[in-house]
């Protein structure tokens, strides 16, 4: 086995382990919360008050 053909099997290795990760994480899907512990998922939205500063609202057409 030559240097070559070593580089191109971890090569293609890497790419199908790369590529079965990323197909896990879609089926898996992702779970309730966060897991951060900082309470805020749990935690009532803001209330509807006035705009921020600086921000402008586009016209609704």
């Amino acid at each position: 086995m030559d240097i070559q053909f070593v580089a191109a099997a971890v090569i293609v290795g890497l790419a199908a382990a790369y590529s079965a990760r990323a197909t896990w994480r879609v089926w898996a899907g992702k779970k309730s919360g966060c897991s951060s512990g900082c309470g805020k998922c749990a935690a009532p939205p803001a209330p509807a008050g006035p705009e921020q500063k600086g921000r402008v609202s586009l016209p609704q057409v």
